[in-house]
């Protein structure tokens, strides 16, 4: 049952960055969608995908390694949209790679979570930062704001029950933050509506 938990959750993690993307897609924009969270997250995916290999679980093996490459299109995509040279955002995943590998594998997996916890939670607090203060959320997907809150509770249970540091620290301090990113998301996204009623119901002038 703890392996077919697992891959649940890894199955869903997929999942949870096509519908940024394709949120980015239909809009045609990616206003409200932080860039550094996703430079951060092909980041910490690789290194959850290598850090996957070191205890031989392959829940977190490729599909970290394919939520990577979904990032990396995500990151293209706003790039793309904002008028920025890829290379050069590059030089930030890919160092922060090299480094939580480095870490985990000369430190350990305690080690790792702890320090693993810091990209993901600088990420989020970048879309918290977005969240509350970009005066348009049309490219922020709320689809996958629930869903990447789902993937983090289900890991952090899924780190209970195999008695994974690494998991239990990382994914318990990210359900923190994407419980607030969700709430500020709604709460904006509420408050829009309700402007929009107001003016469609306000009398002609």
């Amino acid at each position: 049952m703890i392996e077919v938990f697992g891959w649940v959750a890894a199955v869903i993690g997929i999942v949870s960055n096509i519908p940024q993307l394709v949120r980015i897609l239909r809009a045609r924009t990616s206003a409200g969608v932080s860039l550094r969270l996703w430079q951060l997250t092909v980041a910490t995916a690789s290194a959850w995908c290598v850090h996957g290999y070191l205890v031989q679980q392959q829940q977190m093996q490729w599909p970290n390694m394919l939520m990577a490459a979904a990032g990396l299109v995500i990151v293209i995509f706003i790039l793309r949209d904002r008028g920025q040279k890829l290379l050069p955002a590059l030089v930030l995943p890919i160092t922060m790679a090299l480094l939580l590998s480095f870490t985990n594998i000369v430190f350990g997996a305690l080690a790792f979570g702890i320090v693993v916890a810091l990209p993901q939670l600088v990420g989020q607090g970048a879309q918290l930062r977005e969240l509350i203060t970009a005066p348009d959320l049309t490219g922020v997907s709320g689809v996958f704001l629930v869903i990447f809150l789902v993937v983090q509770s289900m890991w952090f249970s899924f780190g209970i029950m195999t008695t994974d540091w690494a998991l239990i620290t990382c994914a318990g301090a990210m359900v923190v933050i994407c419980v607030a990113n969700l709430c500020v998301y709604l709460v904006r996204t509420a408050r829009a509506r309700a402007r929009i009623r107001a003016v469609d119901v306000s009398p002609a002038r």
